[in-house]
């Protein structure tokens, strides 16, 4: 015969010590609940706030006359062209002058680098070359170089400079990763 002894009863739970978490819990969950419900609404009447002097701050000064639509338009040119002036000012001049200073041989020198409004990846550049050959190898170093791609030759002319001097005036298309 096996003889087993269970000491416990029943399962004990400490009923009023529970009941004090689950009540101290549901204090700090509602006081927490009420501080967000404050933020909440306090937000809501800021953005109500600044949505009516934004409208009022459009209507402009009372009694003053509207703003005729062809004086907005010449500010909204003026506002555009800030932006662009802004935009190629956000460009990292410095990294691509010395990308760029990497891939250009001797004999070629570049006399425009502009980037593309449209694409902040996409560069024009302008140049000329003592020869052909130096025009080649400056293609085919920026097509190999990781700092590069797409890169397509517009267009090719002969210059002359002076009596004896010649060479290529080049435009070359592509784009340069942000590597």
């Amino acid at each position: 015969m096996k003889l087993t002894i269970n000491l416990a009863t029943r399962r004990y739970v400490n009923l009023p010590q529970l009941n004090a978490v689950l009540a101290a819990s549901f204090v700090v969950l509602a006081l927490l609940l009420v501080y967000l419900v404050r933020e909440v609404a306090n937000n809501q009447v800021e953005i109500n706030k600044i949505k009516n002097e934004s409208a009022a701050a459009s209507r402009g000064p009372a009694g003053a006359p509207p703003v005729p639509a062809e004086q907005m338009k010449a500010l909204e040119a003026k506002i555009a062209f800030a932006n662009t002036i802004i935009d190629q000012k956000s460009i990292n001049w410095l990294g691509l002058l010395d990308k760029l200073e990497l891939v250009v041989p001797a004999g070629v020198a570049l006399t425009t680098v502009v980037p593309s409004a449209q694409d902040p990846q996409s560069l024009a550049l302008s140049g000329m070359a003592l020869s052909f050959g130096k025009l080649r190898t400056l293609l085919e170093t920026m097509e190999q170089s990781p700092n590069f791609s797409d890169v397509y030759l517009l267009s090719q002319t002969d210059r002359k400079v002076g009596n004896d001097q010649k060479g290529f005036a080049f435009t070359i298309s592509c784009k340069v990763s942000n590597r």
